[in-house]
């Protein structure tokens, strides 16, 4: 028996297209016993109690037996393979000590049995079992293949589990699709599925039929001519940066636009009735093919390059496609991969109601934006087919990392009722906006706002933010076709610093690498959170950084508030060549008749040699933020955006409490005022530990400080130093979380 990977890939395509879970479930076991040339193959799959093994679907045992048959995690032969989670591969069954026998299964005439354990993120979903009726062990290879389609299924079969759609006397009345994510922006969300394509994929475009020949020839014309000022644009931009030969493929690529046979031939099957996405894609095929036939190697590569242009088309189109919004007023879900700046800043805001990705986590890019914005969003929501649900009613229920496909009209009742109870006590929190942030026995912390994007501005003041801990300059740059001018930042820059003074604003010089992608600009590594990110590139393109130092410098003229931060610094000599460049672009800006002043220089806290570098790096600073999000990843070596890891990504980690409390007692010691930003700062049962270690300055969301003010003002800091101890001395998170969890639940959270 012989299958290959598009064999595994065929099936899994199957499972994805079904209409429900019973019906993924049976295609799954007809499937494999079609496959294994196997009488019987059966699927069980743990109770929502965890307690029990169900038969959940079959293929040659009585379908009267689906749902009845049910067995403890250590009875039968399934047992066996559950309480071991290992493969049972037995060339006579009933002769096991551990063997059951079912009646109503019918299954008395098999003998050959095997089975494997469903297993996702170390936890036990289920069992796969195949049988046979002749008295012989099954091969090594048919082992090998069942173990490899348990370990491809297993993800899928988890969230079906978890459903509990797939128990008979838990079915709903009217079907409805529930899907689980991680907790990313908390809220409630309720409005129609709007997919966000921010990846074409050339073997993945439908067959459109074009209903009007002359408008998908605009369109594409129109695409053409926006890439090509696009490439021309980027090679002027960029030509002083890089090598010679990679500018060269500028113009690689601008010949290949312009050359006819891609351009006569898209027309021409878009004359034949065809969407000018199809005709790009399938004219482009055509071309790259015949480039990869070739023997020469430099002719091969062009296949490649074909293949990028025609991407960078089909993306221009769908962008042109997805602005042309026929109702700007219906409540809309924006759901994809990774929702960029760009996607949002196509939709109003007070039409987006919530944001869904399936990938990505609580502290991606993403999330920190929704969390700016105050809207509800849940992350790697891997299993949700987004195309095939798009235009249908979705709920999407931040607080738990759920998302509910064209719900019922009860729950969508129950819903907008807890929509609107989020919105009362927001209201009710309104009022400690003028209030210190002062504990019961006089600890006063002072609440900074993170933000980056203008709209956020407001919020901040109006929630009682008393300056910016953390502006992210990478969000303007996210939001141009290309890099900004210095002129262009600089009016930015200037909004933002006088909208704050003389509260003061810390500005981060451009952050980018990792899962921030500038649209224009984008390069791909291999491990991109250890590469090319922070200020490792903007040193590299220094006519960038001196650019944005400038305008920064500039925007603060007259004002006193100006903080610059130095984003992603693991080394002396990065802090030395940034405090250089602001001491010449002073000078420069004076010789030019603009009055600037010297800025307060301060480092980000993200890389742990930072952390062990302090006593050398001080003289060369003013202060020190901790970007708890990027040190707890670094510290943790866990991929925050990674569904398979993330739930390993915790900020009350152990390590990271020493790490911040070492950071903390260092920066006394050298005199450096010291500040935390990131989601850490936002989630309560962290601010109660921050708040013993004598943090006084935390930067979060404008739409998190009022809950955390109120927090505050209920807290006696004396008490919080006795959890500290309590905190300090256990040995994980999940204990860390049930020494705090007694004070949340008195503070009614």
């Amino acid at each position: 028996m012989q299958h290959s990977l598009a064999t595994l890939t065929t099936l899994v395509q199957e499972i994805s297209g079904a209409e429900n879970a019973m019906s993924a479930m049976q295609t799954i076991v007809a499937r494999l016993s079609q496959l294994m040339d196997v009488p019987v193959c059966s699927l069980y799959l743990k109770s929502p109690s965890r307690s029990k093994l169900i038969l959940a679907a079959t293929q040659g045992l009585s379908e009267s037996s689906v749902g009845k048959i049910k067995l403890n995690l250590n009875e039968g032969l399934v047992g066996v393979i559950a309480s071991t989670k290992h493969p049972l591969n037995l060339a006579d069954a009933p002769t096991h000590d551990q063997f059951v026998f079912f009646p109503q299964a019918h299954e008395a005439p098999y003998r050959q049995f095997m089975g494997v354990p469903l297993i996702h993120l170390r936890q036990l979903i289920g069992v796969i079992v195949v049988q046979g009726t002749t008295k012989k062990e099954f091969s090594q290879e048919a082992e090998a293949f069942l173990v490899t389609i348990a370990s491809q299924l297993a993800a899928t079969l988890y969230n079906i589990q978890r459903s509990g759609e797939w128990i008979p006397t838990r079915r709903p009345a009217k079907l409805y699709k529930r899907f689980n994510g991680i907790v990313s922006s908390s809220g409630i969300g309720i409005g129609d599925l709007t997919h966000i394509n921010t990846h074409i994929d050339l073997l993945q475009v439908p067959e459109k039929i074009s209903g009007s020949p002359k408008d998908e020839q605009n369109l594409f014309e129109a695409a053409l001519q926006k890439v090509s000022d696009d490439l021309e644009h980027g090679a002027n931009r960029i030509k002083k940066d890089l090598p010679e030969d990679i500018v060269s493929l500028f113009s690689v690529y601008r010949m290949m636009l312009q050359s006819p046979e891609l351009r006569d031939g898209t027309m021409r099957e878009i004359q034949l009735g065809n969407s000018a996405m199809w005709s790009v894609r399938k004219t482009a095929l055509e071309l790259a093919t015949v480039f990869e036939m070739a023997d020469d190697p430099y002719m091969k590569a062009r296949g490649e390059d074909v293949r990028n242009i025609a991407i960078k088309l089909m993306m221009q189109m769908a962008k042109r496609e997805r602005s042309a919004s026929p109702d700007s007023l219906t409540p809309i879900i924006l759901a994809g991969d990774l929702i960029s700046i760009a996607d949002l800043s196509e939709y109003s805001s007070t039409q987006i109601k919530g944001i869904i990705c399936s990938s990505g986590s609580a502290l991606s890019h993403t999330s920190i934006v929704a969390n700016a914005l105050g809207l509800p969003a849940v992350m790697g929501v891997a299993d949700l087919d987004i195309k095939r649900y798009a235009g249908q009613l979705v709920v999407i229920d931040g607080n738990r990392g759920e998302v509910v496909i064209s719900p019922p009209k009860q729950m969508v009742k129950e819903y907008r009722q807890l929509e609107k109870s989020d919105q009362q006590f927001n209201q009710e929190l309104a009022k400690y906006r003028d209030l210190p942030a002062v504990t019961l026995d006089g600890f006063h912390v002072t609440l900074h706002t993170n933000t980056g994007l203008l709209a956020d501005v407001s919020p901040g003041l109006r929630n009682g933010a008393e300056g910016i801990g953390l502006y992210r300059s990478e969000i303007p740059f996210m939001v141009h076709d290309s890099f900004p001018t210095e002129e262009e930042q600089y009016l930015t820059y200037k909004e933002v610093i006088d909208a704050y003074s003389p509260r003061p604003v810390s500005m981060r010089t451009l952050d980018i690498g990792g899962d921030k992608q500038l649209p224009y600009f984008e390069f791909k590594e291999e491990n991109p959170y250890l590469g090319w990110r922070g200020i490792r590139f903007t040193l590299d393109n220094t006519a960038l950084q001196v650019t944005q130092i400038r305008a920064m410098l500039r925007a603060a003229h007259g004002r006193d508030n100006l903080q610059i931060l130095i984003p992603m610094v693991s080394r002396i000599d990065e802090v030395k060549a940034i405090k250089e460049l602001i001491q010449q672009s002073l000078v420069e800006l004076n010789k030019e008749g603009k009055q600037v002043s010297k800025p307060k220089l301060g480092i980000m806290i993200e890389v742990p040699s930072a952390m062990l570098l302090l006593d050398k790096i001080a003289p060369y600073i003013d202060f020190v933020s901790i970007g708890s999000n990027d040190l707890t990843q670094y510290l943790l070596a866990v991929d925050r955006n990674n569904p398979k890891v993330s739930r390993l990504f915790d900020n009350l980690n152990p390590a990271v409490l020493v790490a911040l409390q070492m950071i903390k007692s260092k920066c006394t010691e050298l005199n450096l005022s010291v500040s935390l930003c990131g989601e850490m700062a936002a989630d309560p049962a962290s601010v109660l530990l921050l708040i013993a270690m004598g943090f006084d300055r935390l930067s979060l969301s404008a739409h998190k400080i009022p809950k955390i003010k109120w927090i505050i003002r209920q807290l006696k800091r004396e008490d919080l130093l006795k959890l500290l101890t309590k905190a300090n001395a256990a040995e994980d998170e999940a204990e860390v979380r049930k020494v705090l969890s007694k004070k949340i639940k008195e503070l009614g959270l």
